[in-house]
């Protein structure tokens, strides 16, 4: 009997303790006072201490900066999530308003430990106004400004893993303040396992920086408008001392000095094994030395190793005398980079530097200047576009670059909008794979049935 007791008393306390560590949701909207059990009685902003394992809806509304700096506790992770008509949470005091806008952040957000997921649920492309997520511009944009940090400037110590950035607008001051202005800033110890997808990126003079990554994606981002000066040197993108990185499915719009821009620091391990493909950059301003991806290798041999440029496209690069393609220049020894099946056009110098990348069937349109030889190249003139002028940089039908590319493996088989290559006779050259347009169903209705006897 004895034991029975002690089984029924052990078997409820470690029901206790099970159902006490389980995840919750916790509340956060703008406004409110409370404990942030439910929507009635949400916390006004995020908590000091968030719990590991739980997850943390925001109502829209504005709201402070914020540092997650919370001890990592095995694998469980810490998320904050933009609360939407369609997923958040309880639906006790719960309004359709909570959830049909932004949530805006002061800038700036900080990431300073792992197992973080920072997802604003919605958004995509040009329009920074439908992301869940907002980092408002800085208050005072006479100083330098980042405005989120994986880590912020000082935690260079830090070992990061595990976290996700998604669906977040941020946009700085812009080019009228000449300070240094960056995204998405990070450079820790090392950063594994970190995911940057569905992001806007604007005004910064650098968009992204990154160094010292591993194992970690960059996808389906919109970069827009950086910019540069003689004291604040920018790109898009600025990569250094990071290795097996996939950068695909992004846009980069606006790009001054360079879409990518490997970086090497004298005495510092070379960017390797990056994956680059179904990018499109462009511009729409006329700006000046815009180059697509390059490295400011200079003295500094060897910025970019082992790495993969395939299925870009490049529209409206003027590179100037640097050259708008694919460029590694100031490498001496063999790189092992790859490039094949990129699109340019309408630009000028679209160079893919022979020596420090092997290249091959890639397509020039109405582009001008100095063009690296190739056994298989396309050049050609017209618009290969449905519409260049709107932004469309789908194939249009009977373009050259149609069935002319080179065979790859996977990732490279699957195209921007996820459709797998080949759909003709061989692999398209771009970011787009041409698919033929599906006939609408023949709506007619059959004609009544004639010569029927009946016995």
């Amino acid at each position: 009997y004895n034991k029975i007791i002690f089984a029924v008393i052990l078997f409820l306390g470690l029901f206790g303790l099970a159902q006490s560590s389980e995840a919750a949701n916790r509340y956060i909207r703008d406004g409110a006072t409370g404990n942030g059990s439910d929507w009635t009685n949400a916390y006004t902003t995020l908590p000091a201490t968030l719990v590991r394992g739980d997850t943390y809806y925001i109502a829209d509304g504005s709201y402070a900066s914020y540092m997650v700096d919370d001890a990592v506790s095995g694998t469980l992770v810490i998320t904050i999530k933009k609360a939407t008509i369609f997923a958040h949470g309880t639906d006790t005091g719960w309004n359709s308003s909570y959830g049909d806008g932004q949530a805006v952040f002061a800038q700036p957000f900080n990431i300073i430990t792992s197992y973080v997921t920072f997802d604003g649920v919605t958004g995509s492309g040009s329009d920074p106004n439908t992301y869940g997520f907002k980092i408002a511009i800085p208050t005072n944009c006479n100083q330098t400004n980042k405005m989120l940090g994986i880590p912020p400037v000082g935690y260079n110590y830090l070992n990061l893993s595990n976290i996700t950035v998604s669906h977040v607008a941020m946009t700085n001051c812009g080019s009228g303040y000449d300070y240094n202005q960056i995204g998405i800033y990070s450079n820790p110890a090392t950063a594994t396992n970190i995911t940057i997808t569905y992001n806007y990126m604007a005004n910064s003079s650098t968009n992204m920086q990154l160094l010292k990554w591993s194992n970690s994606i960059i996808t389906n981002n919109y970069f827009d408008n950086n910019w540069s000066s003689a004291s604040c040197h920018g790109q898009q993108l600025s990569p250094a001392i990071s290795t097996n990185i996939t950068f695909a499915n992004n846009i980069m719009r606006n790009s001054q000095t360079g879409g990518i821009g490997f970086h090497r620091a004298v005495g510092t391990p070379a960017n390797a094994n990056w994956s680059v493909y179904n990018n499109i950059a462009f511009n729409t301003d006329g700006r000046t030395i815009a180059m697509g991806i390059f490295g400011n290798a200079d003295t500094r041999e060897d910025v970019v190793l082992n790495s993969e440029f395939h299925h870009n496209t490049f529209a409206n690069i003027n590179g100037g005398g640097s050259g708008s393609g694919i460029q590694f220049s100031g490498q001496t020894t063999a790189s092992g980079n790859t490039a094949y099946n990129n699109l340019f056009y309408n630009s000028s110098h679209p160079r893919i530097v022979g020596g420090q990348v092997t290249h091959d069937y890639n397509a020039f349109f109405n582009s001008t200047g100095t063009i690296d030889s190739e056994t298989n190249i396309l050049q050609a003139t017209g618009d290969p576009f449905v519409d260049s002028v709107g932004g469309d940089y789908h194939l249009k039908l009977g373009a050259l670059a149609m069935d002319a590319g080179k065979t790859l493996l996977s990732p490279y088989n699957i195209d921007y909008d996820g459709i797998t290559r080949p759909q003709g006779s061989a692999w398209d050259m771009g970011a787009y794979e041409y698919v033929s347009a599906v006939p609408p169903p023949d709506t007619t209705p059959p004609s009544a049935p004639t010569g029927i006897v009946i016995e």
